[in-house]
């Protein structure tokens, strides 16, 4: 009886030991990075969406157990036709008077930067899960193709000597943005994350799906 009695206890201290080690592995306070892969969906005018496939940086510093400070830098590995609608100006190379041409049309874009910083709220489900909420502030910069632009403008409006056409025009939105996903440690240092971001913009909402592996140190 003694002896069940203290092979019981013996393998209840063993357990409570391996969770309690397991749970010391998310445990790591201090600096951490990473790199991750996602896919970005931008609303942009009349409803229209495009879709980007990115790639970013985690720098981020893990306070306590239950929160941190993380900032991203991004960019999409992709060029997409994007629906534009917005005016195309000229000037007269005589007097530097301006006119005026909405245009309405397709060019090609690319997710030139997306960027964030934000509080990272973790919450312990398993010795080694952690769901999480996040929030603070993003952007994201798309640049058109200059080429398609003028091409597109000159086919609307035409040109002529006497004018030059300026068609430098970038989608840049910046606003709050949050999100909440999942970390999975694989071991005390290394970490896989899965989860759903959004950004405020005024011209339409962007969406991103991600998935990272980090290093902490």
């Amino acid at each position: 009886m003694k002896l069940k009695l203290f092979t019981c206890l013996t393998s209840i201290i063993l357990c409570g030991y391996s969770v309690s080690s397991n749970a010391e592995i998310l445990h790591v306070n201090g600096f951490y990075q990473g790199v991750g892969i996602g896919s970005t969906q931008v609303d942009v005018y009349e409803s229209n969406s495009v879709q980007f496939t990115t790639f970013y940086g985690r720098f981020g510093y893990q306070f306590s157990r239950y929160f941190a400070l993380e900032g991203r830098v991004g960019f999409g590995l992709n060029k997409e036709a994007t629906p534009l609608n917005g005016f195309v100006y000229t000037q007269n190379q005589q007097d530097g008077s301006l006119t005026s041409e909405f245009i309405r049309g397709q060019v090609d874009s690319g997710l030139n930067l997306q960027t964030s910083i934000f509080v990272k709220a973790n919450y312990p489900i398993l010795p080694k899960v952690d769901v999480f909420l996040f929030g603070g502030y993003g952007r994201n910069k798309l640049s058109y193709d200059g080429g398609d632009l003028r091409k597109f403008a000159e086919a609307v409006i035409g040109t002529d000597t006497q004018t030059t056409l300026i068609t430098e025009q970038n989608y840049d939105e910046g606003g709050v943005t949050f999100g909440t996903g999942v970390d999975y440690m694989l071991s005390q240092r290394w970490q896989v994350s899965a989860e759903y971001q959004y950004f405020n913009a005024d011209q339409g909402d962007i969406n991103a799906l991600n998935l990272s592996v980090n290093y902490r140190f």
